[in-house]
């Protein structure tokens, strides 16, 4: 394989995940599950993808998210509903990932904390607490 090859089968980040160090690294992160880390890597592939597709995958606040149904992360990581809620679940207890069900049957949105940038400041959407205590978005 020729060095010029090499190098843009390197480049082509659609033939590979990133899974950023600071997953292990990180002491915050020490006890999410390696099953919990590689779906986090998987949603983030999918929120780059997101980010580099323009204003329809920002909401109202410029926040960029996806849509990822259950059925297509339990295919993607060969597991059942129980197992792929459980480790969203850990990725939302360490603030990776936020999910925002949208009801009638729509995929939720969900938000990708980035840990490959240096600025994450608008990762998420700010909610604003209505009296009768749901979330409204600004």
């Amino acid at each position: 394989m020729t060095n010029k090859k090499f190098e843009e089968l390197c480049n082509d980040t659609r033939m590979f995940y990133r899974l950023p160090k600071q997953l292990f690294l990180d002491p915050a992160y020490a006890e999410i599950s390696n099953d919990a880390k590689l779906l986090y890597m998987i949603l983030l592939d999918r929120r780059c993808l997101s980010e580099s597709n323009g204003s329809d995958w920002r909401d109202e606040q410029g926040c960029v998210f996806i849509y990822s149904t259950i059925e297509e992360m339990m295919n993607l990581m060969n597991c059942g509903n129980k197992k792929i809620n459980e480790l969203l679940k850990e990725l939302e207890g360490c603030d990776l990932v936020l999910r925002r069900h949208r009801g009638l049957g729509k995929p939720n949105r969900i938000y990708v904390y980035d840990l490959l940038r240096a600025d994450n400041s608008n990762w998420k959407p700010r909610a604003f607490s209505l009296v009768k205590g749901g979330e409204l978005y600004a």
